[in-house]
């Protein structure tokens, strides 16, 4: 199914996720469309990094379906399921930068099964890199580079490959508020220019405010709100509030 002619790039029904006796998603149904930056709102322990794992079969649900970009995920095989990826973006609490290799082999790293020659690779790495403003540090280790370099880093290796999804998970946990800032305004710049549908998973009410068209409220496994960050924020609802706060 071509998912440019009806706009959804995820479609979530009733997904359910439990460990053992804790009931971590209830009942989970959202759907999202080509272009929107879509923010899950939740404390901690809510089920957000839960289900952003189980969209793309990181977890297996144990209730419900999930669609990405007209594939139902849960009935693909292994490299089906790995084709689906490769359109997909993910930045992780602490980046994933692979240590041992230097930022321009991080950044080449998911284009070396592509084939792509040498050049357009070398070219790929520079434009990434200028789009996070960190075309210095190219030939850096990981280990020279501070938290905010890090996660800017990974933003560009998740890019890379132009995905036509990306899934942030607290992309601004652990930095100071000036950096958490200036991830969340470089997250808002990536998706305008690529038109990228993202899901940002976060508990930051700043980089909520920056960065959503829409904003989801996750709580206790259920979605409990929806709407503009304006219209949450005003809200009259003493739960819905209380995130603001």
């Amino acid at each position: 199914m071509d998912t440019t002619q009806n706009g959804i790039v995820v479609e979530m029904e009733h997904l359910q996720k439990s460990f053992d006796d804790n009931e971590v998603l209830k009942d989970i149904s959202l759907t999202i469309h080509k272009g929107e930056t879509v923010v899950v709102l939740g404390k901690s322990g809510s089920g957000k990094s839960v289900l952003i794992k189980c969209m793309v079969r990181l977890l297996e649900a144990d209730e419900g379906k999930v669609s990405i970009l007209g594939s139902d995920i849960f009935s693909l095989n292994r490299k089906e399921l790995n084709r689906i990826r490769m359109k997909i973006g993910f930045l992780f609490q602490g980046a994933a930068l692979y240590d041992s290799l230097t930022v321009r082999e991080n950044l080449e790293f998911p284009l070396r099964q592509s084939g792509k020659p040498q050049e357009e690779i070398d070219k790929l790495v520079m434009e990434v890199l200028e789009n996070v403003g960190l075309e210095d540090a190219v030939d850096l280790m990981p280990s020279e580079l501070s938290g905010g370099m890090r996660k800017r880093i990974g933003l560009a290796r998740s890019m890379i490959l132009k995905p036509e999804l990306m899934l942030y998970d607290e992309p601004t946990t652990g930095l100071d508020p000036v950096t958490a800032k200036e991830i969340s305004n470089l997250i808002l710049e990536v998706q305008k220019k690529y038109n990228t549908t993202s899901v940002i998973i976060t508990h930051d009410i700043q980089c909520a405010r920056i960065t959503a068209d829409r904003m989801l409220i996750l709580n206790e496994g259920e979605f409990v709100a929806e709407g503009a960050f304006n219209e949450l924020e005003n809200s009259e609802d003493e739960l819905v509030h209380s995130f603001f706060e």
